[in-house]
């Protein structure tokens, strides 16, 4: 004897821009799934300075040295990080096009890891800054010439508090 076994399903159904779902429930009926809220965090006033001061800190050709310029703006920074203990920071490091794959992501590092020892001095813990390489993946100029290539050597930052609430810092 063969038996129909019927299953109910919940079909869901959702489109790009709508804010509700509607759903089917075992019985056909169509009802609104709940909504999930994401609480939004509003960015403390420290935090918005510091997004502000961080500009891209910018090295010379083969170099992982801070320069004046770049040491003053994370001055600033550093006296934030230190009164407010809950913000942490990514450093990212680029390079230009030049040289292969392996030289840039190791410069790259290198330039990320000079602006984090710079933190660490000014008495940031390490637990609150990381650092990561993109080489030349992520340029912001892709053109090939000095003023592309100078734009491209640099240092970006990703601000995050309270846990891993992401601040739009140099980058998006």
């Amino acid at each position: 004897m063969n038996r129909l076994l019927l299953i109910p399903l919940l079909l869901i159904v959702a489109c790009d821009g709508c804010k509700k779902k509607i759903v089917t429930d075992p019985t056909g009926e169509p009802t609104e799934a709940p909504v999930e809220k994401t609480e939004e965090k509003e960015t403390p006033p420290p935090v918005a300075e510091m997004a502000k001061n961080f500009g891209r800190v910018f090295f010379d050709l083969d170099a992982a040295t801070l320069t004046s310029e770049g040491k003053s703006a994370l001055e600033a920074n550093a006296a934030i990080m230190n009164d407010y203990s809950d913000i942490k920071l990514e450093v990212q490091g680029h390079a230009d096009e030049r040289g292969t794959t392996d030289y840039n992501l190791a410069l790259g590092q290198k330039r990320a890891d000079a602006v984090v020892q710079y933190l660490l001095a000014k008495g940031i813990s390490s637990s609150r800054v990381k650092n990561v390489s993109y080489g030349e993946e992520r340029p912001l100029d892709g053109q090939s010439s000095e003023r592309a290539w100078s734009s491209n050597r640099r240092a970006e930052f990703r601000i995050t508090w309270s846990g891993d609430a992401p601040v739009k810092g140099t980058t998006n």
